[in-house]
């Protein structure tokens, strides 16, 4: 696998954005020389930083990014684009700006360009269908290294020198997979190796798995360099259809279960959205058949597209209504929030996607339906319609592949150790999180890499 360095919330998070940048580049170097002013001591300039970063674009130059692939594009068409919610727009310091992912964003909303949307799943790859009929080979009784593989990884931060953390301490946060009861299908965690060793560990203080350093700023011309190695196996999982039907039994509405996971609101990205979700599900009462419609409704109405950084959103499901898409996170707490309102427990899981050629960042949710369990749910992956199996076509509505590392079980949780500052990720925990003591230290001035060094199927223990 490449190595990159990712500087950013990659393709399917969608957090600050999708820069993967080769070491020792310009726009790197450029970025470090600059880092000084990536330190965050005060939330509200730091998230009002990040919206003017998100939004770099003036109405000349968004226009001048499209009309490179379409240039019968006009001035005028821009006001429609933003209409229609192909592109966003904002205004920073009083002139109107424009998202940084706008071109590429009006080539997968607008129906001239796209083809028109179908579904999300539609287009499922032969290798993504692959991954699927695995996990069913597995329960069929056809293949009993199909369930799970043993992954081995090395998460690596590096913090070059810049003047503003001279003489300082860094405190660094990685995320960490998930096992056992935080995590049903991962397991046998191992710290291979570590490049220091006063680590802490947050167990179950955190619904962000982490493992934190601590060390000096690094000289001037230096980086201080970060990395642990794991090793850990993950497995998927697949309820059927009939499984959850005949298992299902009323809530007990006074577990500590349904009470938590039914919980409204729930933070700023878990609300009420009971007229919708009803208008959704109409007279259906049964909670799985409910799940499937909110799960169809999602992927059949909101198509992926670059999203703003999930800082600077104050509702996240209402701005996937608003805008008419989302990215993997964004509408699974649509889901949640959705499923949450019809009095149906569910709950957020992520960290990220280990499908060969297609390592990245990835969030998912999981359902509860009393007498069978939690249940995982990848809206984001869809329905794979291009396969004639109706289990793989609805593998991902009730199923989980084996190419995951779950590291969180919420969102926007406290970390642990304590973090003093705002987060680089307010909601999600993924790439890491770096501070000082003199605030936190934003994405543009650290890299974070996982590299992937070997994953092979494995018999399940």
């Amino acid at each position: 696998m490449k190595k990159v360095i990712i500087l950013a919330i990659a393709l399917c998070a969608g957090a600050f954005g999708a820069y993967k940048v080769m070491q020792g580049s310009d726009e790197l170097n450029a970025r470090r020389a600059e880092a000084t002013r990536w330190i965050e001591s005060d939330s509200l300039e730091a998230i009002n930083a990040r919206i003017a970063a998100d939004f770099p674009l003036s109405r000349a130059e968004v226009l001048e990014a499209i009309q490179q692939k379409h240039p019968e594009v006009t001035d005028a068409d821009i006001d429609t684009f933003v209409a229609r919610h192909y592109i966003e727009a904002t205004v920073v310091d009083g002139e109107q700006r424009f998202h940084r992912k706008a071109a590429r964003n009006v080539e997968l909303l607008n129906p001239a360009y796209n083809g028109g949307f179908v579904h999300r799943g539609a287009s499922a790859s032969p290798q993504r269908l692959s991954y699927v009929d695995s996990v069913l080979s597995y329960y069929r009784g056809t293949n009993p290294e199909g369930l799970a593989h043993e992954v081995t990884y090395r998460f690596t931060v590096d913090v070059p020198y810049s003047e503003g953390i001279k003489g300082d301490t860094l405190h660094v946060w990685m995320p960490l997979p998930l096992e056992n009861s935080l995590c049903g299908r991962q397991s046998d965690l191992r710290i291979l190796d570590k490049s220091h060793d006063n680590i802490v560990l947050s167990g179950d203080k955190s619904v962000h798995n982490t493992v934190f350093f601590t060390a000096p700023a690094p000289a001037e011309g230096d980086t201080a360099h970060f990395e642990y190695v794991g090793r850990y196996v993950t497995a998927g999982q697949y309820v059927s259809a009939a499984d959850i039907k005949s298992g299902l039994k009323p809530y007990d509405k006074t577990s500590e279960t349904y009470v938590r996971y039914t919980r409204l609101p729930d933070g700023p990205h878990i609300v009420d959205m009971a007229k919708l979700a009803h208008e959704i599900v109409g007279d259906e009462t049964e909670p799985f058949a409910q799940s499937e419609l909110v799960y169809d409704y999602i992927i059949n109405r909101y198509p992926w597209a670059g999203a703003r950084e999930y800082s600077t959103l104050s509702c996240i499901p209402q701005y996937v209504v608003d805008e008419g898409h989302g990215d993997c996170g964004q509408v699974s707490l649509l889901y949640i929030s959705l499923m949450r309102s019809l009095g149906v427990p569910a709950r957020w899981e992520s960290g990220w996607m280990l499908h060969p050629g297609e390592v990245n960042l990835h969030d998912w949710a999981e359902v509860y339906f009393e007498g069978v369990g939690w249940v995982p749910v990848d809206v984001s992956f869809g329905r794979y319609t291009s396969s004639d199996d109706p289990e793989v076509t609805g593998f991902y509505s009730h199923g989980m592949d084996s190419y995951r590392m779950a590291s969180n079980k919420g969102v926007g949780g406290k970390l642990y150790p304590e973090k003093k500052y705002v987060r680089s990720e307010t909601v999600d925990f993924q790439l890491g999180e770096v501070e000082t003591s003199k605030g936190n230290l934003y994405y543009p001035a650290w890299s974070s890499d996982l590299e992937v060094i070997d994953i092979k199927p494995i018999v399940k223990k």
